[in-house]
């Protein structure tokens, strides 16, 4: 049911610059699809998570393909891999996609855990200024107490597709701080060490 559900929802996004209103310009079309990217993948998100039938394992195994869909995993790890990715055997970069999807698609089922559909939004998509394939989606999540949390997640449009490249938590890019602190890792253990010490943490906050 889960599989069929998200082959119509990874619909949304095309059919909405695919029967764009007249009128509406292709930039404002394709905003269009990055906003409704975010709102099929948060409801499967939030519908995975409250389905009672599924165990946690279940569970993440799930979301780790809603992961999977809905982000750039490769374009992503290219990307904080930096200068290394160049130097990186096939056989490591492989091996480091397959572990930063794993460990991230769990960061992401701990990030969601907490909320409900309810407290997500989606606000306004603006075009990114110098990269006009990129749409940064405004979103924000409310809390218990204080004030909602802005949450912006970076959009890439490429071969009529949708993909998460990035997000933002009050202005701190993912991508940014993993690329920083990879970096580190790699400068004293080297790529194997860094996907070593990621499946190990992974193994750790894996559920039993």
């Amino acid at each position: 049911m889960i599989q069929g559900r998200r082959r119509i929802l990874a619909l949304f996004p095309v059919l909405g610059v695919a029967f764009a209103a007249p009128g509406v310009s292709r930039a404002e079309a394709e905003a269009s699809g990055a906003g409704a990217l975010l709102e099929s993948m948060t409801h499967e998100v939030f519908t995975t998570l409250e389905d009672s039938s599924l165990s946690q394992t279940d569970k993440e195994r799930e979301l780790r393909q809603v992961f999977r869909h809905n982000f750039d995993v490769p374009a992503i790890s290219r990307f904080v891999l930096g200068k290394y990715w160049r130097s990186a055997s096939e056989l490591e970069r492989l091996d480091f996609i397959d572990a930063f999807e794993e460990m991230n698609s769990r960061k992401f089922l701990d990030m969601v855990g907490d909320f409900s559909e309810e407290m997500f939004s989606v606000g306004n998509v603006q075009q990114d200024a110098s990269k006009p394939s990129l749409f940064l989606v405004n979103t924000q999540v409310a809390q218990p107490k204080g004030e909602p949390v802005s949450v912006v997640w970076r959009v890439r449009h490429k071969d009529d597709e949708y993909r998460v490249f990035d997000v933002l938590v009050e202005g701190l890019s993912m991508a940014i701080t993993l690329r920083q602190e990879y970096g580190t890792v790699i400068k004293s253990e080297g790529v194997d060490g860094l996907i070593a010490m990621m499946r190990k943490r992974h193994a750790e906050i894996a559920p039993q």
